[in-house]
């Protein structure tokens, strides 16, 4: 009887073990964060307002989003609103990486560099599908919840590399 109790306390043992450790399920995935990302954004940024749609996100959807991401798009948001007319900011979508609205997104390839995710995302426009991913989001995981890191387009440029840029061209020739 004892041995019976001992191994159902060492399986019992083993399963909350492993239940702990246990690596990001499917639906956990990288690609899943994604595309519910822009299942959710692409509708929003069809919307004329009087507020950029990727600033609505950084507000509704703020825990997406590591703090460098977000400090330097705000920051780059604020320059703008500051100086309407000029071009000092951002003239694109950072989160489409376009000025055009698209029909929808999806994901497609993800890999995997040093602990972060790249994940492909292809737009449709006019019922048509890029050749080449339009964006690639980059995402980690965070004390459990995956997290932007950072948006790289297919010419291996990224948003934030263009963000410190911006924001020493606002400081090298300050408009207001």
């Amino acid at each position: 009887m004892n041995s019976l109790k001992i191994l159902l306390l060492a399986a019992l043992a083993l399963f909350a073990w492993s239940a702990g450790a246990a690596p990001l399920q499917a639906a956990d995935s990288p690609a899943k964060f994604v595309q519910d990302f822009y299942n959710w954004y692409v509708p929003l940024s069809k919307h004329d307002r009087h507020e950029a749609s990727s600033d609505v996100a950084l507000k509704k959807r703020a825990a997406d989003f590591s703090p460098e991401l977000t400090k330097a798009l705000k920051e780059d948001s604020a320059a703008a609103a500051k100086n309407p007319g000029e071009l000092v900011g951002l003239d694109f979508d950072p989160f489409l990486n376009s000025q055009e609205t698209v029909d929808r997104s999806v994901v497609g390839n993800v890999t995997e560099k040093n602990g972060a995710y790249r994940v492909e995302v292809y737009h449709f426009l006019d019922g048509k599908k890029d050749k080449k991913p339009q964006v690639i989001p980059e995402v980690k995981s965070v004390n459990g919840h995956w997290v932007f890191i950072n948006f790289w387009n297919s010419e291996k440029g990224n948003l934030l590399e263009e963000l410190r840029q911006l924001a020493k061209d606002r400081k090298k020739y300050p408009v207001k």
